[in-house]
């Protein structure tokens, strides 16, 4: 008897010593090459996600883990990480950066079945047409193509004296400045403004002057420039030097880097730029991720952290109601989605000819005395916007 007892609580210890099997998500992010520094601020977000997610009890009493798969920066190499990662079984992966990374990939996984939640990219095409194993909780150009049209017509309406009439567009050649442009072209026409300049670039160019020049002979009021980290701070440095001056000057992913105000100091002072999540919006709990990424990242965080430790809030929530790591069941899972998170509401979405997209709404930032201040919409703001823009000789 006494032998039987002492069995059955060996077999129990052996029991408890045993580790819960992990459920594996894989990842493809951009850790190296261009889009590293971005990449960078996404893993911060999601390793603060699967802190606080394990924490909690993992997924249904199981640990999560990521696999990590580094893309380069370059779609072949995400292509090869994401075949690696369905050879492994992964019930879904979340990626990457570029849309011209994630465009390719979100293509090969939906021939693969396997489901993808996007991590950063916004171009239309990811999800217009779509694909049913494609969910996108961040915003898509034609979103934040209209917040910042709304915004202009917003400053337009509460400062009647001001003429915003004319804008020029200035941007990368790459997929999503490019996708950022055209929605922009459309709106501007919808919407009653005169297009008087409209230039992209090649990526990698340094010089910008020459068609800062040209952009200067046609005066627009309204600057709309989208470009990435390096692009935006010389474009914006080599603005005062032409001096090229605009009543209101946006400039889409680059001014939204905290990094941005470091580099170019008091001239980023008005300038204005589209995200999905800023730390001072009048969401419930947004103070507090806001803390959290910083205390994580060691530095003042961005919104990438944010939809970084969003893409893997939605991908846990799927997987714990999904109740399996079947691809199937995931996959509906995320079509049911409706989750409440510091960053935004999720629900996935098939409207206006896109597929599994969240209807989230973007903010528009103004750095103001050094610091990105959420300034619309009025009802998510938490300061008023500052217009017109001074000329660089006033500053």
């Amino acid at each position: 008897m006494r032998y039987g007892i002492a069995a059955a609580l060996a077999a129990t210890t052996l029991a408890a010593a045993v580790p819960a099997q992990a459920v594996e998500i894989g990842v493809v992010n951009s850790l190296s090459g261009n889009f590293a520094t971005f990449g960078e601020r996404y893993r911060t977000g999601m390793e603060l996600a699967l802190e606080e997610i394990n924490a909690a009890g993992g997924v249904n009493g199981e640990p999560l883990e990521l696999v990590w798969q580094d893309d380069r920066s370059e779609a072949q190499s995400a292509l090869a990480a994401a075949e690696q990662l369905d050879s492994r079984g992964v019930p879904l992966i979340i990626g990457s950066y570029a849309s011209s990374i994630t465009g390719p990939m979100a293509q090969f996984l939906t021939r693969r079945e396997v489901p993808l939640v996007v991590l950063g990219s916004a171009d239309n095409s990811i999800t217009k047409p779509g694909s049913e194993w494609v969910f996108r909780a961040k915003h898509n150009s034609s979103i934040v193509a209209n917040a910042y049209f709304d915004y202009f017509d917003f400053l337009r309406e509460t400062h009647p004296d001001v003429p915003l009439e004319t804008i020029g567009f200035l941007y990368g050649n790459g997929a999503w400045p490019t996708s950022l442009a055209e929605t922009g072209r459309e709106l501007a026409e919808e919407r009653g403004y005169e297009i008087v300049a409209d230039q992209s670039y090649d990526q990698g160019v340094t010089d910008f002057r020459p068609i800062l020049n040209r952009f200067r002979a046609e005066d627009p009021d309204i600057l709309y420039i989208v470009s990435y980290a390096e692009d935006g701070v010389a474009i914006t440095r080599q603005m005062k030097e032409v001096g090229l001056d605009a009543e209101a000057i946006a400039i889409d992913t680059a001014a939204a880097l905290p990094s941005f105000v470091d580099q170019v100091g008091d001239l980023a002072e008005n300038v204005a730029t589209v995200v999905s999540w800023s730390k001072d919006v009048q969401y419930e709990g947004a103070q507090q991720l806001y803390e959290d990424l910083k205390a994580k990242a060691g530095s003042e965080p961005s919104f990438y952290e944010a939809e970084g430790y969003l893409a893997l809030r939605v991908a846990a929530d799927a997987l714990q109601r999904a109740g399996s790591t079947d691809r199937e069941a995931v996959r509906q899972a995320l079509e049911e989605t409706d989750l409440e998170t510091p960053v935004t509401t999720v629900t996935f979405e098939d409207d206006d000819g896109f597929q599994n997209q969240n209807p989230i709404r973007s903010l528009v930032l103004q750095i103001q005395d050094g610091e990105h201040v959420t300034v619309f919409p009025d009802d998510l703001a938490a300061a008023e916007a500052r217009h017109p823009t001074p000329p660089w000789s006033e500053r």
